[in-house]
């Protein structure tokens, strides 16, 4: 504990003036200053308290602050067990940068550019809720000489070229960064680990009065493969930016090919700030993190269904109306368009099934090993998807080509309506249930498990198609609209499961630290 030399006071880290301050009469003293009167060398292990989750097992080290009375990984709200510690110091720390202030508002920015988010996280999430952290992480050094093929494509006018290029590598990478904690999921670390060289200080437990800390809990061996990987990715990526020939390239095969060539090895052990949220989410749990020198956040942000479906419902009326006043749809017609709704959504939901299925299988190979190329490329192109979703010319565009579908979707329902051939929408109705069969059926183990209400609406498509095609009751109408509305029940059915299975992705399974071993949270 660092006492106040004034009022003998507990002084703890400030951010603003990177120095220790008293909570009770705002004294301040430089960091080497505090050292050299309490005696403290940053190379001996020091005491602090030891705090445990009795819910999920999770362990965090804490200097001048009072009992957690919440738990950072799982969200539970107890009074986390404290005892007494020792914490053998790393080499280097990174200070904490950014206020828990400038956190909060920060994530604030974040839930209003989402219209439909959880109404909870507006409400419950306070600038408390966040901790501040000093995560563990093992730095490493690696070296990639080698040569590897690169399959580059290039498309001028209407013709794509194809051209197989070669390069050769010869890197050197210093400061590769993989967190050491298992109690901090990797897909975040590797999110809000990226820390100019210069940030980083001399070690002094100083920097850690008045935060928590994690400890290393995983074998520094273990990340040997992930700095392999980041190896070869940025030289690649050197390489590749120095070719300047307005390629696109592949580099999927050559990154496997160099990674036996790669090398890396350990060199030590820092320590990186981070602010930290997390909240209950039912049997799951919501995270934010933010980088604490950077700013950079990361957070898990589910959807309000039912804010979700009613701003649905504001927009859907206008274009009910629209519709209405200028097409006229026999329901045949009306019946085919509700089966290709039901195989849009039907895509949708694929879509999140595989993601979900990658997110709790990790990218593991056949082998069980887990394969950090993969995981990295996944995990960039993610962020390079909302980095250009974000983008104001992406907005316009993306406006613009909605404006161009549902002008080419309302001049195609009119040119059906001037179609006089039940056969043909029954052929229709046939083609749509087929590829919705297909839909459920492809890739069933590669994906997470099919909602309910996909099969509804097969079944209903199915009932569909039969009335299209053998006309049991004589062109009668009724029977068809019931059939319309029980696909639309089913596409309505869909949709929850939609929104159902994007919170899910976007949630976590409840840590349990107890029995989990490596350094991964598993969902």
């Amino acid at each position: 504990m660092y006492g106040c030399p004034g009022c003998g006071g507990m002084m703890t880290f400030d951010i603003p003036t990177q120095s220790l301050k008293c909570e009770r009469c705002d004294r301040t003293q430089s960091i080497e200053e505090a050292d050299r009167r309490e005696a403290r060398q940053a190379e001996h292990s020091f005491s602090v308290d030891l705090l445990t989750c009795p819910t999920c097992g999770a362990e965090i080290r804490a200097m001048n602050t009072a009992a957690a009375a919440f738990c950072s990984y799982c969200g539970s709200s107890v009074m986390l067990e404290k005892q007494e510690d020792l914490l053998d110091p790393p080499e280097q720390i990174v200070p904490f940068q950014v206020t828990r202030e400038q956190c909060f508002e920060k994530y604030r920015s974040m839930l209003k550019r989402s219209l439909c988010a959880d109404h909870r996280l507006k409400k419950d999430v306070k600038p408390e809720s966040f901790r501040g952290i000093y995560v563990p992480y093992y730095t490493y050094r690696g070296d990639i000489v080698g040569g590897a093929k690169l399959k580059g494509t290039q498309t001028k006018g209407d013709t794509t070229y194809y051209y197989d290029t070669v390069v050769n590598l010869n890197h050197h990478f210093e400061g590769i960064l993989h967190d050491a904690s298992r109690e901090m999921p990797d897909y975040l670390s590797e999110k809000i680990s990226r820390v100019d060289r210069k940030a980083f200080r001399p070690f002094s437990p100083a920097y850690l009065s008045g935060y928590y800390a994690d400890v290393p809990d995983t074998h520094e061996e273990a990340y040997i493969p992930y700095a392999k990987a980041e190896v070869v990715r940025n030289g690649l990526s050197d390489v590749i930016g120095a070719l300047e020939d307005g390629c696109h390239y592949d580099t999927q095969d050559a990154q496997k090919s160099l990674l036996k060539v790669a090398d890396a090895s350990y060199t030590g052990q820092t320590m990186l700030p981070v602010w930290f949220m997390s909240m209950r989410s039912g049997k799951r749990v919501l995270y934010a993190v933010q980088n604490g020198v950077t700013g950079e956040m990361t957070a898990d942000i589910p959807l309000d269904i039912p804010r979700f479906g009613l701003v649905a419902l504001v927009l859907a009326i206008p274009l009910f109306f629209l519709l209405n006043a200028f097409l006229t749809l026999r329901p045949e017609v009306v019946l085919v368009m509700a089966m290709l709704l039901a195989v849009g959504a039907q895509l949708a939901v694929n879509h999140y099934r595989g993601k979900i299925h990658r997110k709790e299988h990790e990218n593991r190979g056949e082998d069980g090993e887990f394969d950090y190329t993969a995981y990295l490329r996944e995990l960039r192109q993610r962020t390079q998807q909302k980095k250009n979703q974000g983008s104001r010319l992406n907005q316009i565009l993306s406006v613009a080509v909605g404006g161009v579908g549902i002008a080419a979707a309302i001049m195609g329902l009119s040119m059906l309506a001037e179609v006089d051939n039940v056969k043909l929408f029954g052929l229709g109705g046939l083609g749509l249930t087929a590829i919705m069969a297909f839909l459920l059926l492809w890739r069933r183990g590669s994906q997470a498990r099919l909602p309910a209400g996909s099969w509804a609406a097969l079944i209903a498509m199915a009932a569909g198609t039969f009335l299209l095609i053998a006309n049991p009751f004589h062109s009668d109408d009724m029977p068809v609209y019931l059939a319309t509305f029980a696909c639309m029940a089913a596409v309505l059915w869909e949709s929850v499961d939609l929104l159902l299975m994007h919170n899910r992705e976007c949630s976590n399974a409840m840590p349990q630290f107890e029995t989990h071993q490596g350094g991964e949270d598993r969902a």
